[in-house]
């Protein structure tokens, strides 16, 4: 599956390394600047300097300095302009949709691929996806960063077989969306649900039909993870049928603590699993032995260990004063 996201771009897609071409003037590109085995990379198109926000110059400089014939993975990163977060990302979206044409071995596509020296991934804006796998029937991986505001029907397509939605906040109608979708051949599905303050008001009956094994009959790999409410996930994939076709399963990034846990160890045997990964959790050590020893054979990734934050509510002078635990995910503004 897709890289993890905490607070970077990209550095490999597909199996390939990434090159990110930012060019506007057409010298660089004639002066050897840009790698002559197209298939061996993965190319980011970016503005270089959001300031400047010149992303149709680049992504037409591309078009008519690289091959495109031969491009399997290619990167819509930053289109901003004037660092305006909120810019229309159909400035990057509709300049792949009006060369679709041009990208016939095209892959892998991923769009919105920015760190957070150009923005939080919460003020990420996105345009519905579905016109761009529509757009490429041949695509096996799609990847997006940015969904707090992000509005989409269910996608479509025979031949995807990794999706990957990254965000600070999955709004519950983005996850029924995703949800009712029509992707036979997916193997992988990876969703970062995210905190409420950033629109991830999801819940686990919004994924009723993955959790049932409905939705994707394919699916060898689930994460649902950094979530707020990664205890009700935890609680909810216990008992849920798609969990008997899955190889591996990742709750990682979210506020896990040993409520959910037990929850998860409570419901049926995980271990069929090749690999369990809870890393960046809120596991005491006798849990974490727990797991350990309950699944021996699987491939149990519990790192990171996490303390939560406490806090004083009221005058910490106060016999009566309330003490709030705040547990925090890895990946929100």
């Amino acid at each position: 599956m897709l890289q993890e996201f905490r607070h970077q771009t990209l550095t490999a897609f597909a199996g390939l390394p990434v090159f990110a071409f930012r060019f506007t003037d057409p010298g660089q590109c004639a002066a050897g600047e840009i790698p002559e085995d197209v298939a061996g990379w993965a190319w980011r198109i970016e503005v270089d300097d959001p300031d400047e926000g010149e992303f149709a110059k680049i992504f037409e400089l591309f078009l008519n300095s690289v091959d495109t014939t031969r491009v399997k993975a290619l990167i819509l990163g930053c289109w901003f302009e004037d660092y305006d977060p909120s810019t229309d990302p159909g400035i990057a979206t509709s300049s792949l949709l009006a060369s679709a044409e041009r990208f016939p071995a095209l892959e892998a596509l991923f769009v919105g691929d920015m760190d957070s020296s150009q923005t939080e991934v919460s003020w990420i804006a996105q345009s519905d996806p579905g016109p761009l796998l529509a757009a490429f029937p041949d695509l096996r991986v799609f990847g997006l960063r940015g969904t707090s505001e992000l509005k989409m029907a269910p996608l479509k397509h025979e031949a995807l077989r990794e999706l990957t939605f990254q965000g600070g906040g999955l709004p519950s109608e983005v996850a029924r969306a995703i949800s009712a979708s029509e992707l036979p051949s997916l193997t992988g599905l990876e969703l970062y649900l995210g905190e409420r303050w950033y629109n991830g008001d999801s819940t686990p009956a919004d994924y009723a039909p993955i959790l049932e094994g409905r939705a994707f009959p394919a699916l060898r790999h689930l994460g649902l993870r950094d979530a707020t409410i990664q205890d009700e996930i935890a609680a909810a994939i216990a008992h849920a049928p798609v969990v008997a076709q899955l190889e591996s399963l990742d709750l990682s990034l979210g506020n896990l603590s040993d409520e959910g846990a037990s929850a998860l160890l409570a419901g049926q045997p995980l271990t069929h699993l090749k690999s369990l990964d809870l890393h960046h959790h809120f596991l005491s050590e006798e849990m974490m032995q727990r797991i350990w020893a309950v699944l021996p054979g699987v491939q149990v990734n519990l790192n990171e260990q996490e303390t939560p934050d406490i806090e004083e509510t009221d005058d910490p002078d106060d016999p009566d004063a309330q003490v709030e635990i705040r547990r925090y995910i890895a990946v929100a503004e």
